[in-house]
């Protein structure tokens, strides 16, 4: 199976490791290639070429030009040998999507996050969808290559361990050991991260022509996942908050962390609906209270109240000076701002841009564009990073 395979770092195995990784990184590659690449003999390469055939874990893709004689064979990964499995836990939503080798999306499923959802019903869910992707498609456990998670946080990502129940609607998020929970039921690797890491994997995979971006994620809290000369920016700890609490006014608004003046302060949809409700009330009690998250967002986008609107273009403006600071600090090329009112509210993504050109030294070499929210680039960066822990490696 492929995942011992790429698993064995015994010296027998490095050459036709080796090959198997060059194919991957490069693709639709002939014998010629490996050998000037790889610096393998030809007899190692031809070995070990038949053995990755014989596995099926590479195939014959086509020929290549010929050069007076017969045109070489071009290998390349069998995409379908083995499968990866992404995930991405937010307050509102866990997705699961099913991935080949090559990351095309062959299934996803969604599980909609509610006060009645506490860890023991999401878990399970997420058991029973990946049960079913292997029912469905013909696979076993032994045909998976891992499993990806992108979590918000507080997170202990060295332990596998949600630590607090805070951002979620149920209250029982309470040092869960996810990871545990998933490998007890398919042993396999486990990858779990900060989704804000994994959304900024997700959305580098989908946007390699740049080498430094930053993905803003705003919505109950801050998530920013930074990619830094092509390799994701990695804070140990799990814990991302900090970005959040970047004090832009030192004589601001009280935080909850106990400073004044952090971003959080001024743009998380807490501190939104707090303002909804002391600016329009009517609003707030007949459209927001006691409604999911979902339901709060759909209200305020669809509803257009004038006083709701005012209070949330505010709000762009703080957010325009975080994203400056940032850009400025990891020197971006692409800047990428999510969030369910980024995405959705007409006109909040344009102002905070444009608050971003009033404050940053020099946006020139910048593009700004709204992330893929929608399309929740963190379940592909989830798979992403399994695959990094083979090919990469």
């Amino acid at each position: 199976m492929l995942y011992k395979f790429l698993q064995d770092q015994s010296i027998q195995n490095r050459p036709m490791k080796l090959i198997y990784q060059y194919i991957y990184q490069n693709g639709s590659v002939s014998r010629a290639d490996i050998i000037h690449h790889t610096k393998l003999n030809r007899g190692k390469v031809a070995r070990s070429l038949k053995e990755l055939l014989d596995k099926d874990y590479i195939e014959v893709e086509g020929q290549g030009d010929s050069e007076g004689g017969r045109p070489p064979a071009l290998y390349q990964i069998n995409p379908r040998v083995s499968y990866i499995i992404g995930i991405q836990m937010t307050r509102w939503e866990t997705k699961i999507g099913l991935f080949d080798l090559m990351l095309n999306k062959i299934n996803e499923k969604s599980i909609m996050m509610t006060p009645k959802h506490p860890p023991e019903i999401v878990i399970g869910e997420i058991k029973n969808t990946i049960t079913g992707f292997m029912k469905t498609h013909h696979f076993t456990v032994n045909d998976m290559l891992g499993i990806g998670i992108g979590a918000i946080g507080p997170l202990d990502s060295q332990k596998g361990i949600i630590l607090h129940s805070e951002p979620f609607l149920a209250l029982s998020w309470e040092n869960v050991p996810i990871v545990d929970h998933i490998k007890n039921e398919f042993p396999v690797l486990v990858k779990f991260d900060n989704a804000a890491n994994t959304i900024v994997l997700g959305e580098y995979k989908n946007n390699q022509a740049y080498k430094n971006i930053l993905n803003v994620t705003v919505g109950w809290t801050w998530g920013c996942g930074v990619i830094l000369d092509g390799k994701l920016l990695k804070v140990e700890s799990g814990d991302l908050s900090g970005y959040g609490h970047m004090v832009i006014n030192m004589d601001g608004k009280k935080c909850f962390c106990g400073k004044r003046g952090c971003m959080t302060a001024y743009t998380s949809m807490y501190v939104i609906l707090d303002r909804i409700k002391e600016c329009s009330p009517t609003f707030y009690h007949e459209k927001l209270e006691g409604f999911s998250p979902v339901d709060q967002i759909h209200h305020i986008v669809v509803e257009q109240d004038v006083l709701t609107k005012e209070v949330i273009l505010d709000s762009a403006k703080y957010i325009g000076v975080g994203v400056a600071n940032l850009a400025t600090v990891f020197h971006s090329e692409l800047v990428l701002v999510n969030g369910p009112l980024i995405n959705q509210y007409p006109g909040y993504f344009e102002e905070i841009i444009h608050h971003v050109s009033l404050n940053i030294n020099d946006q020139t070499n910048i593009q700004f564009s709204k992330g893929n929210f929608q399309r929740e680039p963190g379940v592909l960066g989830a798979a992403v990073q399994v695959l990094d822990s083979f090919i990469n490696a």
